[in-house]
């Protein structure tokens, strides 16, 4: 596994979290890289709750949804981060928070790419 680094290079823009990779990650933790304005990288783990598929699929298009489930802080900021799942390496994946409660932070990303 490389540096643990939170840029965003072509390497990792270029990787594809499939939806046949996808549906396995309910139950394991994927560690999402975040910076601070000194330029420090921090490692904050995020469970994946769930895998959804929308009812309505677009012909030719993987479309699917992971919620996650993450510390009460720090908070990540909508935005895309550096992933990194412990045997398939490092994505760009979105994450946007949709609620918190004493538990957590609550986060979804939404996927879709052509097949």
């Amino acid at each position: 596994m490389p540096e643990a680094t939170y840029q965003l290079d072509d390497a990792v823009w270029s990787r594809v979290l499939t939806q046949e990779m996808a549906s396995q990650l309910p139950g394991q933790s994927l560690v999402f890289l975040a910076g601070d304005t000194a330029g420090q990288t921090h490692q904050i783990p995020l469970l994946v709750t769930a895998f959804e598929q929308p009812s309505r699929t677009v012909p030719g298009m993987a479309m699917f949804r992971l919620n996650f489930q993450g510390p009460a802080a720090p908070v990540l900021p909508s935005q895309t981060y550096r992933a990194r799942h412990a045997d398939w390496g490092d994505f760009a994946i979105m994450v946007s928070a949709i609620g918190a409660d004493a538990q957590g932070v609550y986060y979804e990303a939404q996927f879709s790419h052509a097949l």
